[in-house]
Parts: C-alpha cells; sequence; structure tokens
C-alpha cells in the first residue's frame, strides 16, 4: 500500500516551505529566549533554596543547642567568678589585713607586724610577700594558720620561726605569708 499524496502548487510548497520555517524559528525563538533563560532561573532559584534549606536546618540546629550553651555558658561564668575569689585580678592589700585580723581576734592571736613587701612574677599570676608577726598560745597559733590554709583566696604560708613561749605560754611567730594575684 503506498500513500497516495496529493500534488501540491508551486504555492503551496512555498507556504509549506515558509510555514516549516517559521516554525523552526518559532521554535528557535522560544528556546533560546524563553525556555533557556527560564529554565536557568529554575536551576538558580532551585540551588538559592537548597542552601537556604541548609541554613534554616543550620539555625534550628544551633537555636536547638542555645539553651545547653547557655546554661554551659553560665556554669563556666560562675567558675571564674569562683576562680577570682581564689586568684583575685587585684593586689588588695586591704582585704588580707582584715582577713588576718579576722582569723587572729577569732583565735585570740594578736598580729603584731604585717609588711608588704614585693611581688614575684610568675608565669600566670604574680606572688604578693608579707612578713607577718604573731604572738598567743602554741595551740590558738596553729588554729590561727590552719585557718588561713582553708580561706577561700589562696594563701601560702612558709618560712615560720617559732620564739620560745614565756612564763604565760605565749609564743611570737614570724612567717612569710604569700598571696596570689592573677596576672591576665
Amino acid at each position: 500500500m503506498a500513500i497516495n499524496l496529493p500534488k501540491l502548487t508551486k504555492q503551496q510548497q512555498q507556504f509549506l516551505v515558509v510555514g516549516v520555517l517559521a516554525a523552526g524559528a518559532l521554535g528557535f525563538v522560544y528556546i533560546k529566549y524563553f525556555w533557556l533563560p527560564t529554565s536557568a532561573r529554575i536551576d538558580a532559584a532551585r540551588t538559592t533554596i537548597e542552601k537556604l534549606s541548609k541554613d534554616i536546618q543550620t539555625a534550628k540546629n544551633t537555636a536547638a543547642r542555645k539553651p545547653k550553651l547557655l546554661e554551659e555558658l553560665s556554669m563556666l561564668n560562675q567558675a571564674a567568678l569562683e576562680a577570682e575569689k581564689r586568684l583575685p585580678r587585684t593586689k588588695s592589700v586591704p582585704d588580707i589585713l582584715v582577713t588576718l585580723q579576722t582569723l587572729a581576734k577569732k583565735y585570740d592571736v594578736s598580729l603584731s607586724n604585717f609588711t608588704p613587701q614585693g611581688t614575684r612574677a610568675q608565669t600566670y599570676y604574680i606572688e604578693l610577700v608579707y612578713p607577718v608577726s604573731i604572738r598567743g598560745t602554741c595551740h590558738n597559733v596553729g588554729k590561727f594558720l590552719a585557718s588561713i590554709a582553708i580561706e577561700e583566696r589562696l594563701y601560702n604560708v612558709s618560712n615560720v620561726n617559732l620564739a620560745n613561749a614565756d612564763e604565760k605560754g605565749i609564743m611570737t611567730v614570724t612567717f612569710v605569708l604569700t598571696s596570689y594575684q592573677y596576672k591576665g
């Protein structure tokens, strides 16, 4: 079976060629100026959406961690405050003297000499040296020195010299009190 196609006139053939060329030109213009730019914009929008989705997920993860991070920050701030009580940032000789006077009064020891001396810089802290003389009974002096050791602020007692007690049992004790200051 052969297909019988009608014979086209010259004018019909020209219209057919012009129609095919016009359809091809319209197709080219459609693809070049509409399809490809729109497709590029869609791809760019898709990429932007994916990036924003990742950013949103990251933000959600960070937001979910925020309470834990705030709690950890609060704990670290509290620890820093506690550490600063033990190793203050300032010299504060009056605070040290008040502490010694309070402990001396509590343990019935008289503070007879407190002389601020020089400082020794270390890597992370500064040592503040104070020669001290006290008078009291052996037990009271021992309690006084023990109470210095358990103070909140860091102290070190060194070079303890005990003099013989008098007839009332009172002795003079000299020692070097070292206090510490944070260097940062």
